[in-house]
């Protein structure tokens, strides 16, 4: 059996306990899906919806693990017809209702129903009625342009990264909440292997509070394009996310406060060393049982703390060179990986100091792949 009912008659539908082994129960699109309790049918009951707001975001836990969720994707010039043949739009109108759509069958038919309700029933009419934009879904479309969004900005790719800034913008987004995404992606994605990233998007988030539409879109898109171009770390989520991981333990006497004789007496401040007197003396800072433990794994060289060598040793460098030398008269493959790990030192440090090191006897390559010289030096 099969019948189509509104919204309204949806719960008593389902809650009926119909006397049939299989009830079908299809619901017309409808503006607000109801919350009500289902009690536990005696049969199967089955009702097909097409709420206008995305039931992934909306729909509560215990619901939708009794729900199958279908997708509801129109193709241009696809769009299903509830309306008599008299009262069809023509071929046009369907055609710009399903690309302003998006591909969502629940938008194409908000869309539908704004033109049946026009008094004038045109396409320019009908384009001004909504925007002439497409429809921006504040639930599903939402999350999935704001994903896009910050996984283009993260993979470097300025043009996606624009086209979905455009896209969220073209739908009436908050210009607030695209900066804050903007800005998380500064923090998250570039940190500090390109600090002033967070700082452009901090002023692109000012500035388009300050202005607001249209011109928002410039500020915006100058910090998109910049964070977008930017070298990339997670370093610092990734240490701040360890560190809280971590136990809470004693703090140390030695670093803990000492300002009043009770503390004092109690043994706090003693052994403390003040680092200015001398900036590269090792003090222990952390509680005993994470001493030697690493929170932060810079990835850039640029993220590295100032004590951390720049330039590799040539003393601990030399050797290795002329052994590989020695052994590679033809040339080949440097071991930059394990070289630089001896020499904990960066690729970059290590091969500024390799072209010092090599001399006039080699030519090193971009793949720092060194050959020897074929012939003279050509001034």
């Amino acid at each position: 059996m099969a019948n189509a009912t509104g919204s309204g008659e949806c719960a008593n539908a389902v809650a009926s306990r119909n006397t049939e082994p299989l009830t079908l129960t299809v619901c017309v699109p409808m503006p607000v899906v109801p919350r009500f309790e289902i009690p536990a049918p005696s049969d199967v009951s089955v009702m097909i919806a097409v709420p206008d707001f995305a039931p992934a975001v909306e729909v509560s836990s215990p619901t939708s693990s009794e729900l199958e969720l279908l997708p509801a994707a129109v193709r241009p010039a696809k769009l299903p017809l509830a309306v008599t043949p008299a009262e069809a739009p023509p071929a046009e109108v369907l055609d710009w209702l399903s690309r302003w759509a998006g591909g969502d069958l629940r938008t194409a038919l908000a869309g539908l129903e704004t033109w049946l309700n026009l008094a004038e029933r045109d396409l320019a009419v009908l384009k001004d009625a909504l925007g002439g934009r497409i429809m921006y879904d504040r639930s599903d479309g939402h999350y999935d342009l704001a994903s896009a969004f910050q996984k283009s900005l993260r993979g470097s790719d300025p043009d996606a990264a624009l086209y979905y800034l455009s896209r969220m913008i073209r739908g009436g987004e908050d210009p607030r909440f695209i900066a804050r995404r903007l800005l998380v992606c500064a923090a998250e994605d570039v940190g500090n292997a390109d600090p002033q990233a967070f700082l452009l998007a901090e002023a692109a988030s000012r500035a388009a509070e300050q202005i607001g539409w249209p011109e928002a879109r410039i500020p915006l898109a100058q910090a998109v394009l910049y964070v977008a171009n930017a070298p990339k770390s997670n370093a610092t989520v990734m240490a701040i996310d360890a560190a809280l991981a971590a136990p809470d333990l004693p703090i140390p006497d030695s670093i803990a406060d000492a300002h009043t004789a009770t503390s004092r007496s109690a043994g706090k401040g003693a052994g403390y060393f003040y680092s200015h007197l001398d900036y590269a003396r090792p003090q222990a800072f952390l509680p005993e049982p994470l001493r030697g433990e690493r929170f932060y794994h810079p990835v850039r060289p640029q993220e590295r703390n100032w004590k951390d060598p720049l330039e590799p040793d040539p003393a601990r460098l030399g050797p290795a060179w002329a052994d590989w030398a020695a052994a590679h008269p033809e040339g080949g493959d440097l071991p930059v990986e394990q070289w630089a790990g001896q020499c904990r030192c960066s690729r970059e440090a290590l091969a500024r100091a390799l072209v010092r090191m090599a001399g006039p006897d080699w030519r090193l390559e971009r793949k720092l792949a060194a050959r020897p010289q074929a012939g003279p030096i050509e001034s």
